[in-house]
C-alpha cells in the first residue's frame, strides 16, 4: 500500500550577531557574506531573507537574517553556521521556531551551535528527520549508497517507523527517478531539448540557472549536472566541427571540380581559339593572290570549316574582315556593298569601276537615278564617301581618289575652271564647244591624269552632249569632302 507523501513543516530561523566590537561597516559585511553562505545551500536559492535592524548612535543598523525554510534544511543550515563560527568565533544568536516550539541559543563556540542540533531535530516529526536525511544523502550522489541505506535504516529503527514508512520517504526524497542513471538520463533529455531551442549553443546564465533547478528537485548532484552539461556541449562541438569539416571537404571538392572544369575549359578555348587561328591564316593565304578563294582552296576551307565546327556566318566574317585588311575595306553607313567597285578596281577596270561608283551612289540618295543637286551632296555620309576614296587610292597608288581631288583644287586656288582642266575634264575653251568634253572622250588608264578618276557623273545633268559641272556643284562637293577629310593647307598658304 502507498501511503501519500508527508508534508514538510516549515523551520523558521532568526540569526543575530551580538558583537559590539564590530563597527557598522564590519556589520553589514558580515550579515552580506552570512546570507550569500546561506543561499549558496541546496535548496535555499530562492529563500527570501528578511534583514533584521537594532539601534546603534540613533541609527538602525542590520544585524541579522529572518527566514523560513523547509524542515530538511535544518541540519545543513546549522552545519554551514557551525563552520562561519569556526572560522570567525562572533557572538551570534540562533532562534529556531517549529509550530509553537522554540529553540534559541547564543555562542561563539562552533561546538555550542552544534550541540543544540539533536534538540532541534527533536522537535521535528520523526518522518520529517527521516525525510531530511534521506534527502540530504540522496543530494550527495543522486541515490542512495550502501552505507547510507544502513543508515538510515538505523534512523528509522530509532523513530519508530515502519518498513513501509521508510520505503515512502525514501521514494519522497529519491523523486521520481530513483537511481543515478535515471537522473542523468532524464537531465541529459530536458538539457539537450533546451540546447535545441537555444540552436545548440551555450546556455545564458538564466536558462542554465534553470537547469540547476531542475537537478536539484530531481536530486542529481551539482557535479552531475555540470558533467553533463559540458559532454553535451561537447558532443555538439565535435558535431558541428564534423559540420564544418565536411562542408569544408564538399567546398574543396566543389572548388576543384570548378578549378578542373575551368581548366578545361580554358584549354578547350585555346585549342578552339587555335583552330580558328588556323581557320584564319587558311583564308589569308587563299586570298593571297585573289579576291575570293579559288575553287580548290574553297573546298578545303569548307572541310576545316566543318572539321572545326566553325559556324557559316563566322567563317564569311572573317573572310571579309582579312579580305577587307588585304583588299581595302567596304563600310557604308547607307548600307551599300561596295563590293563590286573593290572587285574592278583590282581588276583594274578603271570604267566599269568608275559606272559603279556612279550606281552605289545614286542607288543610295536617287532612286529615281536623277543627278545629285546640292542638297542631295550635303548628305552623303563621310563613311562612303572614305571608304570609295580609299578603294580608288589603293589600288592607283595614290593617284585617284577625292583626296587626289581635293589636292588639284587646291592647287588650282578653288579655280572650278581651271580644276576641271587640270584633271582633264575640260579642254581649252577655244573650241567650239567651250571645251566640254563627252563622257567617253575621258581617260580610262593609269595614264590619266592625277584625280581624274572617279568621275562625277552622278552629279553631271549630261554625259554625251559634255561632261561638265557647274560652280555650284563643284563647291558642294568639295565643301562636303573637306568636312568629311579635310586637307592641310598648303605650304606658304595664308
Amino acid at each position: 500500500m502507498v501511503r501519500e507523501p508527508y508534508p514538510v513543516p516549515q523551520v523558521g530561523f532568526l540569526i543575530k550577531l551580538i558583537e559590539p566590537d564590530l563597527t557598522v561597516d564590519q556589520l553589514v559585511e558580515e550579515i552580506h557574506y552570512l546570507q550569500a553562505d546561506l543561499q549558496a545551500l541546496a535548496g535555499l536559492g530562492q529563500t527570501r531573507f528578511r534583514p533584521l535592524q537594532s539601534p546603534r548612535d540613533q541609527d538602525l543598523v542590520p544585524d541579522g537574517l529572518q527566514f523560513e525554510v523547509a524542515a530538511d534544511r535544518l541540519r545543513p543550515i546549522l552545519k554551514r553556521l557551525c563552520d562561519r563560527l569556526r572560522d570567525k568565533p562572533l557572538e551570534t544568536l540562533v532562534l529556531i521556531q517549529q509550530g509553537s516550539l522554540r529553540l534559541q541559543v547564543q555562542t561563539h563556540v562552533a561546538e555550542v551551535l552544534a550541540g543544540i542540533l539533536s534538540a532541534a531535530e527533536a522537535m521535528l516529526p520523526p518522518q520529517t528527520l527521516y525525510l531530511g536525511k534521506a534527502a540530504l544523502y540522496s543530494q550527495s550522489q543522486g541515490e542512495l549508497s550502501p552505507a547510507e541505506l544502513a543508515n538510515l535504516d538505523l534512523l528509522r529503527q530509532h523513530l519508530g517507523l515502519s518498513e513501509q514508512e521508510a520505503e515512502d520517504l525514501k521514494g519522497i526524497a529519491l523523486g521520481p527517478y530513483q537511481t543515478l542513471a535515471e537522473k542523468r538520463q532524464r537531465f541529459a533529455q530536458v538539457l539537450m531539448l533546451e540546447l535545441s531551442s537555444h540552436n545548440r549553443r551555450p546556455l545564458p546564465a538564466e536558462s542554465w540557472q534553470v537547469m540547476e533547478e531542475l537537478a536539484d528537485n530531481l536530486g542529481l548532484p551539482e557535479a552531475e549536472a555540470n558533467q553533463i552539461y559540458q559532454e553535451q556541449l561537447h558532443q555538439i562541438q565535435v558535431e558541428a566541427e564534423a559540420i564544418r569539416q565536411q562542408e569544408m571537404a564538399v567546398a574543396a571538392a566543389q572548388a576543384e571540380a570548378q578549378a578542373e572544369a575551368e581548366a578545361a575549359r580554358q584549354q578547350q578555348q585555346q585549342e578552339r581559339e587555335h583552330q580558328v587561328e588556323q581557320y584564319r591564316a587558311m583564308v589569308r593565304q587563299a586570298l593571297a593572290t585573289s579576291l575570293y578563294p579559288p575553287t580548290f582552296d574553297q573546298g578545303r576551307l569548307e572541310q576545316a570549316r566543318q572539321l572545326w565546327q566553325i559556324s557559316p556566318e563566322r567563317a564569311l566574317g572573317m573572310e571579309e574582315v582579312i579580305r577587307s585588311e588585304i583588299y581595302g575595306p567596304v563600310t557604308s553607313e547607307l548600307g551599300i556593298d561596295y563590293s563590286r567597285l573593290r572587285q574592278l578596281l583590282w581588276a583594274q577596270d578603271w570604267r566599269a569601276a568608275d559606272e559603279e561608283t556612279e550606281n552605289a551612289i545614286l542607288k543610295a540618295l536617287s532612286p529615281n537615278r536623277q543627278p545629285l543637286d546640292r542638297e542631295a551632296i550635303a548628305h552623303l555620309p563621310c563613311v562612303d564617301l572614305l571608304t570609295i576614296d580609299q578603294l580608288w587610292s589603293r589600288y592607283s597608288e595614290g593617284k585617284f581618289g577625292f583626296r587626289a581631288q581635293q589636292q588639284v583644287y587646291q592647287r588650282m586656288e578653288q579655280h572650278r575652271a581651271n580644276f576641271l582642266r587640270t584633271l582633264e575634264w575640260r579642254g581649252p575653251t577655244v573650241s567650239l564647244s567651250l571645251g566640254r568634253k563627252p563622257y567617253k572622250r575621258l581617260q580610262f588608264t593609269d595614264q590619266a591624269p592625277q584625280g581624274h578618276l572617279p568621275t562625277w557623273r552622278w552629279c553631271c545633268p549630261s554625259l554625251e552632249a559634255g561632261y561638265d559641272l557647274s560652280e555650284a556643284v563643284v563647291q558642294a562637293i568639295m565643301d562636303r569632302l573637306n568636312r568629311c577629310f579635310p586637307l592641310d593647307p598648303p605650304q606658304g598658304g595664308a
